[in-house]
């Protein structure tokens, strides 16, 4: 595994971790700075000039600073200690910008004040790092939106959450802007 593909691994265990955390109302203070950091270092990957792997460090510094309390979590996937799991890098790379979607959605819905929207959108996206890592291989890629990111537009009356990112779990392409 190579330094990209760790550094990667990494953020979607420290992702996983804080979408669960917000859920269950450990993390109220600093959110959007914590999926902002995560993103921001999303947006660095197979980044030739500043890499993923050469961020990590930065990472840790930000949500030590930034959240406390989460860090007493997160620090442990900073370990090398701490193993990743052989995953799909590609299929996780095309999934990045869903991701950073996803992060910022959930922002948006925290700065308006929206908890009950933003604890839905973390409980979907606390499934999708282990849908990269291979964790629901029994299902297809489209059975994995329908079941983890399909109930949104019902709970919340016909408003989707990552619908604009569906085209990723169908291998089709992007869908055209008007």
């Amino acid at each position: 595994m190579n330094a990209e593909q760790n550094a990667l691994g990494r953020v979607l265990w420290i992702s996983r971790a804080a979408y669960s955390a917000i859920v269950e109302g450990e993390i109220s203070l600093n959110v959007p700075a914590l999926l902002d950091s995560l993103s921001a270092i999303m947006s660095h990957l197979n980044n030739d000039k500043q890499p993923m792997s050469k961020l990590m460090r930065r990472l840790k510094s930000e949500i030590k600073a930034k959240n406390k309390a989460f860090y007493v979590t997160a620090k442990q996937y900073f370990s090398k200690i701490y193993p990743i799991l052989d995953y799909d890098f590609e299929k996780a790379a095309k999934h990045v910008p869903a991701l950073i979607f996803g992060n910022d959605k959930i922002c948006a819905q925290y700065v308006a004040g929206d908890k009950s929207r933003v604890k839905a959108m973390c409980e979907a996206m606390k499934s999708y790092p282990g849908f990269l890592f291979g964790e629901f291989e029994a299902l297809s890629d489209k059975q994995f939106y329908d079941l983890v990111f399909g109930y949104y537009p019902k709970l919340y009356e016909k408003e989707d959450f990552m619908g604009e990112m569906r085209h990723l779990f169908s291998d089709g392409e992007p869908p055209k802007q008007s």
